[in-house]
Parts: structure tokens; sequence; C-alpha cells
């Protein structure tokens, strides 16, 4: 009894295997069943009615002879290069929004027909952004100054109470001149410092008393001239005969008396 009832359950359980064998075998044959060719239906319209084509004339145009034809006018079109090569030492530039060609060439001291063909510009108008090369701006130099000049001595010491003025109205030059030679820029001068002056014989300060005279100390009196006297000669008229002659005048000489000033 226990026999059969096994005997039955592997029969159940192979039936069911064999179902869904089946089962699946159908479902993959669906899967690939080719689709049915629509078959294309022929539908007759009735032939409409036979139309006779009679010839028109077309209109005719009269040109005429006055007018002239239109003709389009040619214009440059300047196209930019295809590369463009910078001048050789030149440096890139970011173009800002107030930089125009004028002020860049102004900034870089270049013509500006020299900016536009070095960056081969076919407009004067510049956008913000854009990479320009410009030539590298010029380096200002300052002059070196070498104290000293042709027919000058560095020989002067700059005793107490000296000032420019005094050494150069002293040595025959001007105070600018003494400034530039010596390589200073004020007027100020220290004591014990030696400065380059002309090579010329100094201006005596106080006059110097001739041998035998004798100098007063006179601090107020002033250098005096004494006029030259002359002697008027009348030009004789027509009618006058007779004639004066002039009388030789010895003329005296310019005595200058000397006059002794207190030193400082």
């Amino acid at each position: 009894m226990r026999g059969m009832r096994e005997i039955g359950n592997a029969l159940v359980v192979t039936i069911a295997s064999v179902g869904l064998m089946l089962g699946a075998l159908s479902i993959s044959l669906v899967e690939f069943v080719p689709e049915a060719t629509p078959t294309v239906t022929v539908q007759l319209f009735p032939s409409p009615l036979p139309v006779t084509a009679t010839p028109t004339s077309l209109p005719t145009i009269t040109l005429n002879p006055e007018l002239s034809t239109p003709t389009s006018t040619p214009t440059n079109t300047v196209l930019p290069p295809v590369s463009c090569q910078p001048p050789i030492g030149w440096l890139p530039l970011t173009v800002q929004a107030s930089d125009t060609l004028d002020s860049l060439a102004a900034k870089y001291r270049i013509a500006k027909a020299q900016l536009v063909s070095g960056n081969c510009l076919v407009t004067e108008s510049l956008i913000a952004g854009t990479v320009l090369f410009v030539p590298p701006a010029a380096t200002s130099t300052v002059a070196v100054c070498s104290k000293g000049a042709v027919g000058w001595v560095n020989t002067y010491v700059v005793k107490s109470g000296d000032t420019l003025y005094s050494i150069a109205t002293n040595h025959y030059t001007t105070v600018n001149t003494l400034r530039n030679v010596n390589c200073r820029i004020g007027d100020r001068i220290n004591v014990g410092e030696v400065l380059w002056v002309p090579n010329v014989a100094t201006r005596t300060p106080f006059p110097t008393p001739l041998p035998g005279s004798t100098v007063t100390p006179q601090p107020t009196d002033p250098l005096t001239e004494t006029a030259l006297p002359f002697t008027a000669t009348v030009m004789p008229s027509e009618t006058s005969t007779p004639t004066i002659q002039p009388s030789p005048t010895a003329i005296p000489t310019q005595t200058a008396s000397p006059t002794a000033f207190p030193q400082p």
C-alpha cells in the first residue's frame, strides 16, 4: 500500500514537470512567430473629366533703354589674418575697459600705426579682456652726477660764515653752476667740507691800500666820482664872420678815494 502511494506521487511530479516544459516551449514559440505582412488594398478612384489645355500668351516686358541696369557696388571686406606673429620682444597685455589705441601708444611710446600692424588689427575698437602685444616699457634711468668740471679744482675748504653765494661770487661764477658741479641739490654746506671751485684768482673782498697812502675807515662814505668838465663850441652862422676857436682844456683824471669797510 505504501509502495503504491510513492508511485502515485512520482507520477504526479513527472506529469507536472512535463507540463511545465511544454508551457515554456509554447511560450518561446509564440515570441518568435513572424508577424503577418499586411496586405495592401488598392482603392480605385473615378477618373476626372478630360481637360483641354488652351495656350495663353504671356505678357511681354519692355525694357526702357534710358534706365540703367542696377549693378552691385563692390565693397572691400577686410578678412582677419589666419595667423599673426607679434614682433620679437613684445609682451602680451590684457586690454582693460578704459584702454584705447591712442592711450596704449602714448603709454608705451610707440606709434599708433605700429601698434595696429604689430597686432594685425582690422579695427581700432578694442574689446576688454582680449590680449594685445606691446613693446616692453622703457625703464627710466637716473643720470649719475660726476663732480668736477674742466678748469675747476677740488681745493676750497668751507669756512665758518661761507655760503654758496659768497663762494660763487668770490670765484666769478654763479650759485647754480657751483651747485651743479658739486652735485648738490640744496644750498646747505658744512664747515670743513671741500668743494670744487673755478681755478681762478679769487675776488678780493677788501680794497688793498696803495703804497704810501693812509686809509681812514669811513664805513658810510661811498666811493666818490669826479665829474668831467667840458667846453661848449659855438658853431658860426652863415651871416656871422667871426669864429670862436675852442680852447684846449685839460681833462682831469678820475680819482677814487680808497674806502675801508669794516671786517665782519
